[in-house]
This record gives C-alpha cells, sequence and structure tokens, in this order.
C-alpha cells in the first residue's frame, strides 16, 4: 500500500513537471508558453523596422543621385565638348544687331542660306520668316532639338531645317548663301573648304572674325557686331586672296 502511494505521487509529480515544461500560467489565468519560446505575437527587436527603413532611403537617395549625375553629363557634355576639341568653337548666342546685320547682307539675295554652327537657330529662322530656305548645322544636339521646337512655335518649321552635323563633314556645295559664326583659329581651313564648295555666285557672311585673306566686298556693324560679305562673282577678291596665301610665287 506504501508503495502504491508513492507510486501515484511520483506519477503526480511528473506530470506537473511535464506540464510545467509545456505552458504556465499568466496573471490572467490562460496558458503561457514557454520560457524564451518565439509567438507570432511577439514584437520584433527593437530598432529592426528603423534599420530596414533606413536601408530603403539609403537606396533612395543613392538612386537620386546616380540619375541626377548621369542627368547633368547628358546636358553639359555637349556644351563643355566643344573646349576639347582642336578648334574650341563655343555655343555664344547671337545679338539682334548681328542678326539684323546678317539680314541686311541678305537683302536682294535669292537662293538657300546655310548657317554653320546654327546655335539656338536665330540666324536661320530669322532668315526663314524672311522667305528663304534656310538651313543649320549644328553638332550640340540639344541646341538643334531647341531650335526645331522655336522654328515650329514661330511658324517657320517649313523653312527652317537644322541637322546634327560636324561642319568638317558636310558639303555646303549646294547653298548660295553661307553664314559663319567662327574663330580665328578655324577660319584659315573653312576658308579653303568654302572656296572648293561653293559656286561662284555664293556670298559668305562672316560675324564677330572675318576671314585672314579674303578681301570683303560688303561690312556693316561695328565692335562684336561686325559682319562682312564676300561675293564668290568677282575675281578681285580670288585674285587678292591668291596673291595673299602664296606670296612666295612675287618673288
Amino acid at each position: 500500500m506504501w508503495r502504491l502511494g508513492w507510486s501515484v505521487l511520483e506519477a503526480s509529480e511528473a506530470a506537473v513537471a511535464a506540464r510545467c515544461c509545456i505552458a504556465l500560467p499568466n496573471s490572467a489565468g490562460g496558458a503561457g508558453v514557454m520560457p524564451g519560446a518565439p509567438t507570432a505575437e511577439s514584437p520584433l527587436p527593437a530598432g529592426s523596422e528603423n534599420g530596414s527603413g533606413r536601408r530603403h532611403w539609403g537606396l533612395w537617395i543613392t538612386a537620386g543621385i546616380g540619375g541626377t549625375l548621369v542627368a547633368l553629363y547628358a546636358v553639359v557634355t555637349p556644351f563643355v565638348a566643344p573646349a576639347l576639341r582642336r578648334v574650341c568653337l563655343p555655343f555664344v548666342p547671337a545679338t539682334s544687331a548681328q542678326i539684323e546685320n546678317v539680314l541686311k547682307m541678305l537683302q536682294g539675295r535669292r537662293g538657300s542660306v546655310v548657317d554653320i554652327g546654327s546655335g539656338d537657330g536665330r540666324i536661320v529662322i530669322a532668315a526663314a520668316k524672311r522667305g528663304f530656305e534656310a538651313v543649320g548645322y549644328e553638332l550640340n544636339p540639344w541646341l538643334v532639338w531647341y531650335s526645331r521646337y522655336r522654328a515650329w512655335r514661330d511658324g517657320v518649321h517649313h523653312n527652317a531645317k537644322f541637322y546634327i552635323s560636324d561642319l568638317w563633314k558636310v558639303s555646303f556645295s549646294r547653298y548660295t548663301n553661307v553664314v559663319v559664326f567662327g574663330v580665328p583659329q578655324m577660319m584659315p581651313e573653312l576658308e579653303k573648304k568654302l572656296k572648293e564648295e561653293l559656286e561662284c555666285n555664293a556670298r559668305i557672311i562672316a560675324c564677330r572674325f572675318p576671314f585672314p585673306c579674303w578681301i570683303p566686298d560688303h561690312t556693316t556693324g561695328e565692335g562684336v557686331d561686325t559682319v562682312w560679305a564676300y561675293d564668290l562673282k568677282y575675281s578681285g577678291g580670288f585674285e587678292a586672296r591668291n596673291l595673299k596665301t602664296t606670296p612666295e610665287r612675287e618673288s
């Protein structure tokens, strides 16, 4: 009898111990869980949500900075690149006086007009408004797209065309009137190119800087707004040019 009672007591203690390992009572009288065991209602470790948010913000900021740098590179490069070429030809908008002086040199002229290095298209658009078939060549794509927009806005997009191209890779043989906004370093080479390509009835209008060897037939304006016109139909200009480019033949 004593052994039976002791066995019952041991079995009761074992059952209690097993129950304690499975669940513990809480303050409300309900069943609890084993200490340290995770549950669905257990909160995340402190700071884990903040850390995840910071990582997401970091990714967004990095992507934003990267996208901004790429956009700046795409916009700025076409404007900076001319300064890195053998002949630096930066974009400098034509003044109102320069445009008016160019239009004076086009009075009474016929045929097409081409602007070499057309920039934002001011000369081409002004010539198109005077009834010319005008074309502009520009290496900067942003300026070409802006010029096309301005021509459309002013209603002359049918007579004003703009192309992305290097002036040294274009033939100007089909143009009667050529406008040049150049720099001194490029004028001698451009002079030779135009001499080989243009017809004898062409007129070349130089702005800001004249050609080094040609003698202008017409000049208007003052200072930076001066414009020089060279009519190739006059033999005197060619003779004077040849004398200056080949002086050794006179000795």
